[in-house]
């Protein structure tokens, strides 16, 4: 190699070399950070809600107010029915007529009543679901920090697809609905830690 080609090449191969390195250094630089493993964790939702204490006290409290709400529809009904008897028992057309016009205005204060309390119903089990899913969620974070789980996850891989001839969509509508809304396929036992939810959770009334 001539002295001038050497002049030549070596300044050209030290400044590829240089070049490298400082792309090598940036494209290091602007690499992100890898995220740590999570460590996660699962809930079996059923499982929780059959066992939960505070499922217990609200079912107690629904049913109380249900039988309450029974007894008095049976004696609205029982007071229509003897209207509508008495009606029909009396000669009197007028007097008839009278008592089937006040049977019939029973019959649309029963229909209104009834209507009403099966709002009260809803919006007292509606209530229930949510303080029971508010617990389960409290206690999910406080669980997760004490024991230092990243995510807590509920397991809907649990229990086979279902089909019944009282909905109105197709079997296959059905099993396909179930299967697009389920988000998980798997979970190992190890990560499940709904008795440590329910312990804490029925802690609560203590």
């Amino acid at each position: 190699m001539t002295k001038l080609r050497r002049e030549i090449v070596l300044p050209a191969a030290f400044l590829i070399a240089a070049v490298a390195v400082l792309v090598g250094h940036e494209a290091t630089a602007k690499r992100p950070e890898m995220a740590p493993a999570s460590h996660v964790a699962t809930v079996d939702l059923s499982r929780l809600f059959d066992r939960i204490e505070i499922n217990s006290s609200w079912e107690i409290q629904l049913s109380t107010m249900t039988d309450s709400l029974n007894s008095e529809a049976t004696a609205r009904q029982d007071a229509l029915a003897r209207k509508i008897e008495t009606a029909e028992a009396t000669d009197d057309e007028e007097g008839k007529q009278a008592l089937l016009d006040e049977a019939a205005l029973m019959k649309l204060e029963l229909d209104e009543w009834a209507k009403l309390k099966q709002v009260e119903v809803d919006r007292e089990r509606a209530l229930m679901w949510k303080s029971m899913y508010r617990a389960i969620r409290e206690q999910a974070t406080a669980l997760a920090v004490a024991d230092g789980w990243d995510i807590i996850l509920v397991n809907d891989s649990l229990g086979e697809l279902q089909m019944s001839e009282q909905v109105s969509a197709s079997r296959e509508q059905q099993v396909l609905t179930q299967i697009l809304n389920r988000r998980m396929l798997y979970a190992s036992e190890t990560t499940d830690i709904t008795e440590q939810l329910i312990v804490r959770i029925n802690n609560l009334k203590n």
